[in-house]
Formats: structure tokens, C-alpha cells, sequence
């Protein structure tokens, strides 16, 4: 199994370790984590920049590898994700969580804190295909957000977060909050009738996790060929929506909720009134108008043997 990693030496995982001497060689040590006896074995990449993850892989598949290795958070996961799934070719997967949030491995039961043990995945773990969505052309494996969602991921600050990590999503949030316009959406769910709702937020889910912990539902999963959509409804004033929905959210009750409306489609379209924005996974991804479908067992990735 010839075994390449792609590692984001930015992402917040590497000063989070006690080891000086990995964080100050992530590359040396992401080969040792994967191949204790023969790190050699092991052809390892760095991320320079926003993007290149994609390029990588896409030059790495090229020269023939088998197993590409994420090393980073889930943006990580995510530009990588970009060139496997549309390559088509069965490529695995591994993942060593190194991010902020690491939504993914959480998920996917892999060990978020502890690299060395997510690198023994890698090498001994068995194969599993998930379900992928396609927003507008873009691959994502968990959550797309649209609306209130989308305008805080782009308002946060990257270079705060580096070094405050998830709390420059809290100071975001409230920025946010205290102007973000109203909008009724339209939705379309398997080309069947166009609906409108007066929505701040609407979550698109392939992944049962949103923002890392919270709980979309026991029904949402990654290999059911379904995806799940909340649309969150507005009241007045819309922190009356935030504080209901967040309880909702640390409760794991938002698909029990009454002003969240819940459905399950293969294939959705989402306008506006006007353009609001949306994250993939984290990312931003532009603005509405928005069409989603679910490509089944498009992505092959390590999980652990049990």
C-alpha cells in the first residue's frame, strides 16, 4: 500500500502537542507517526497555503498512490476531499486530526487528540465508503450552512483564530448576530414542490455532527444515501431563535424542535430573496443559489477495525 500524507502545518493540533520537537517538524513527524519502523516509507507533502491540499493530491494520484493521508483539521479534509472524490478511482483516506474542531474523525470514531493512535488507524484500520454531497459542484462530507450560518463563518477573523482557536467563532457569532439581515428562502427537495420560509439558518446534513459536538439526530447518517435538512425559523428578535436553537443544539433535540422544520431529500435546491451566504464544512462557499445532492459511497476512508 503505497501511503502519501498531505500535512497542514498551520492547523492548531500541532500547539496542542507537548513535543516541541514534532511541532517544529510536522512533516518528519507525521512519517513517524504512520511508520514508526520505516518513516522513510512514508512520502509526506506540506501545505503552503489555502487550496494546495487539492493540488497535491491531485499530483500525488497522479504518480500512482493508493492512501492519501489528511494531517490537519477538517478545511484539511476538506481540500483534499475535492480531488479524491472527483477522481473517482477508490482512493483511501486516512485521517490524523490536527484542527480545531475535527468534526470528521468525531464521527468517524477516530481519536481526536492523540495522533499517534489515529496514525494506527491508518496503518491496521479496515476501509468504509460514505456518502458525499455535491453544493454547486463543491464536495462536502458533513454540514453545508446557509444564511446566518454562512455569514459568521466568513466573518471570522483566521488569523484570531490561530491563535484563540474556537472562541474567535464565539466573537463572530456575535458580530453577527447583531445585524444579520432578514431573508425568506425557497426550497426545493427532489424536484417536487418550491416552499418558502422565513429562515435565519438552514442546515444541509450528510454527517450527524454540526460545529464539532452537537447531535443533528440518531437518523442522520454518513452512508444512507439521504441527506437531512433543518430550516431554522426566525423569531423576534432573532436571538430569541439563537438562544431556543442553541439549547436545542446542546440538548441533541434541534430535529424535535417546533420551530425547526425537518425533512430528508437526495436532491435540494435553496434561492433567496437575496444572495446569503454559505460554509461547506466550515469553509465559505459563496452565496445562494444553491443546489445539493448526495453521491452515495463516494469516498473511501480508514475507520477503526471494530
Amino acid at each position: 500500500m503505497r501511503i502519501c500524507a498531505i500535512v497542514n502545518p498551520r492547523a492548531g493540533g500541532w500547539k496542542r502537542l507537548k513535543d516541541p520537537q514534532a511541532a517544529a517538524d510536522p512533516i518528519g513527524t507525521a512519517a513517524r507517526w504512520i511508520a514508526p519502523d520505516a518513516p522513510e516509507s512514508v512520502t509526506v507533502r506540506a501545505m503552503r497555503g489555502p487550496d494546495e491540499g487539492a493540488h497535491l493530491a491531485q499530483a500525488l494520484l497522479e504518480e500512482g498512490y493508493e492512501t492519501l493521508v489528511a494531517v490537519g483539521g477538517d478545511g484539511t479534509i476538506n481540500d483534499i476531499i475535492q480531488t479524491i472524490a472527483s477522481a473517482g478511482k477508490g482512493t483511501r483516506l486516512g485521517l490524523i486530526p490536527m484542527g480545531t474542531a475535527n468534526v470528521l474523525a468525531r464521527v468517524l470514531g477516530i481519536p481526536r487528540t492523540d495522533p499517534q493512535a489515529a496514525a494506527r488507524i491508518v496503518r491496521e484500520g479496515r476501509e468504509h465508503a460514505i456518502d458525499l454531497a455535491r453544493a454547486n459542484g463543491k464536495w462536502f462530507a458533513l454540514v453545508a450552512g446557509i444564511g446566518f450560518d454562512g455569514a459568521v463563518t466568513q466573518a471570522v477573523n483566521y488569523r484570531l483564530k490561530r491563535r484563540i482557536g474556537r472562541l474567535a467563532y464565539g466573537l463572530a457569532t456575535v458580530k453577527v448576530a447583531m445585524a444579520y439581515p432578514r431573508r425568506r428562502i425557497r426550497l426545493t427537495l427532489d424536484h417536487g414542490e418550491t416552499r418558502e420560509f422565513d429562515s435565519y439558518m438552514t442546515l444541509v446534513a450528510n454527517g450527524g455532527r454540526y460545529a464539532g459536538r452537537f447531535a443533528l439526530g440518531p437518523q442522520v447518517r454518513l452512508d444512507d444515501g439521504y441527506l437531512d435538512v433543518f430550516v431554522c425559523l426566525r423569531l423576534r428578535p432573532l436571538i430569541h431563535s439563537l438562544t431556543s436553537h442553541g439549547l436545542a443544539l446542546l440538548r441533541d433535540r434541534l430535529h424535535r424542535t417546533s420551530t425547526v422544520h425537518h425533512f430528508r431529500a437526495k436532491h435540494i435546491v435553496l434561492d433567496a430573496e437575496e444572495p446569503v451566504p454559505i460554509e461547506l464544512d466550515g469553509d465559505a462557499a459563496g452565496v445562494t443559489p444553491l443546489t445539493i445532492e448526495i453521491v452515495p459511497q463516494a469516498l473511501h476512508v480508514l475507520v477503526p477495525p471494530s
